[in-house]
C-alpha cells in the first residue's frame, strides 16, 4: 500500500506537469489562430493569414516575393501600352509599397520590395519610372488598414505631377474628418482600439466634379459619405472598388485628361489631380477583362499611368 501510495505521489507531479504543458501549448495555438490583443503594447504574433502587429499597427505579410509575378505585371503593363495606346500618350507607372515595407520593428520576413522594383525596371520599356517609397512612412497609412492616408499623400500627387507637369497646392484644400474608421483589420481587434479617424480633402473642383460610374450610375459625387458607417470606411473614396470610372471636371482650366490603370489605393488619390485635368479615367482590370478596354475608351493625347501597389505586382494574376 505504501509503495502504491508513494508511486501516486510521484505520478501526480509528472501528470501536472504534462497538464499544464499541454495547456501552454495550446493557448498559444489558440491566440494565434484568434488573433488577440495585448492591450499593453498592441504586438500580436502573426495568425494563419499572415496577420501581425506592431505597437497597434496591423500589417499582412506578403512576403515571399514571386518574381514570375513581377515579371507578369512588367509584360501585362507592356502589353497594354502596345495593344491600345499612340504615341501621343505620355505613359508612366509607379509602384506603391506595401505599409509592412515601413515595419522596422518586427523580425518577420518581408516581401524584398526593392528587388520588385529592379525587375520592373529591368523588363519595362518605354514606360517611364516614378518613384514614392522615400515620400512615404509608417505614420502615412491608417494602422487598423492597409491603405495610405489621403491628407498625407499631396507629396505623392506633386511628385507624379514632377513628371505630368502640375503642381498641386495642399493649402486648396478643405480637411473633413470621420471618427469611427473601420479599417480591413477592425475585425481582429476589439474595444476602441478599432476605431480612428479618417480624413477627406474637399475643394470646389471636387465638390463640382461629375463621377460616372460603370457599377454605380445612380451616385455622381466623388465622397460617398454613407459609405463611412459600413464595414468598409475607405469606400468613401468613390465609392470603393469598380471596373471602370471617369471624373469629369466642367471648371478645369484645360482639355488635358488622364487615365490611371489602378488597384483601391488610387481612389483617394484621384480627388487630389481632379483639378489638374478636364477628365480622370480610372481603369480596374481586377474586375474588368483587358480586351474589353476598348469598349469603354479610345486613347489619343491622354497621360497614362499605371499605379498599383506592390501586393497587386505580387500577385498580378488578379489583373485581367
Amino acid at each position: 500500500m505504501k509503495k502504491h501510495k508513494k508511486l501516486i505521489i510521484l505520478i501526480i507531479p509528472t501528470i501536472l506537469i504534462l497538464i499544464s504543458v499541454l495547456i501552454i501549448l495550446f493557448s498559444r495555438n489558440l491566440s494565434k489562430d484568434n488573433f488577440p490583443s495585448n492591450e499593453s503594447n498592441g504586438n500580436l504574433e502573426m495568425n494563419s493569414e499572415g496577420i501581425y502587429a506592431v505597437n497597434h499597427n496591423y500589417f499582412k505579410s506578403l512576403y515571399p516575393l514571386d518574381e514570375k509575378s513581377v515579371l507578369k505585371a512588367a509584360d501585362y503593363m507592356k502589353n497594354l501600352q502596345k495593344t491600345y495606346m499612340t504615341d501621343k500618350n505620355r505613359v508612366f507607372y509607379a509602384v506603391i509599397p506595401d505599409k509592412s515595407y515601413y515595419d522596422k520593428l518586427s523580425d518577420y520576413d518581408q516581401l524584398d520590395y526593392d528587388k520588385m522594383l529592379q525587375i520592373l525596371n529591368q523588363n519595362i520599356d518605354g514606360i517611364e519610372y516614378i518613384e514614392l517609397k522615400d515620400l512615404l512612412d509608417l505614420d502615412d497609412y491608417y494602422k487598423t488598414d492597409n491603405h495610405w492616408k489621403q491628407e498625407n499623400i499631396i507629396d505623392v500627387a506633386n511628385r507624379i505631377g514632377e513628371k505630368l507637369g502640375f503642381k498641386i497646392d495642399a493649402a486648396q484644400f478643405e480637411k473633413k474628418s470621420y471618427q469611427c474608421l473601420n479599417g480591413m483589420y477592425s475585425k481582429y481587434i476589439g474595444g476602441k482600439e478599432s476605431s480612428e479617424e479618417l480624413n477627406y480633402l474637399t475643394n470646389n473642383h471636387i465638390l463640382n466634379a461629375i463621377v460616372d460610374n460603370y457599377q454605380n450610375k445612380s451616385f455622381t459625387k466623388i465622397y460617398d459619405t454613407e459609405r463611412l458607417n459600413t464595414d468598409i470606411s475607405y469606400d468613401v473614396f468613390l465609392s470603393g472598388a469598380t471596373p471602370f470610372l471617369t471624373i469629369t471636371n466642367p471648371s478645369a482650366g484645360n482639355n488635358k485628361e488622364l487615365v490611371i490603370f489602378r488597384d483601391s489605393y488610387t481612389s483617394s488619390l484621384a480627388p487630389l489631380l481632379v483639378s489638374e485635368y478636364s477628365k480622370i479615367t480610372l481603369i480596374d482590370t481586377r474586375y474588368m477583362a483587358n480586351i474589353l478596354i476598348k469598349d469603354f475608351i479610345e486613347f489619343g493625347n491622354q497621360d497614362v499611368l499605371f499605379l498599383y501597389s506592390s501586393g497587386i505586382i505580387n500577385n498580378s494574376t488578379m489583373l485581367k
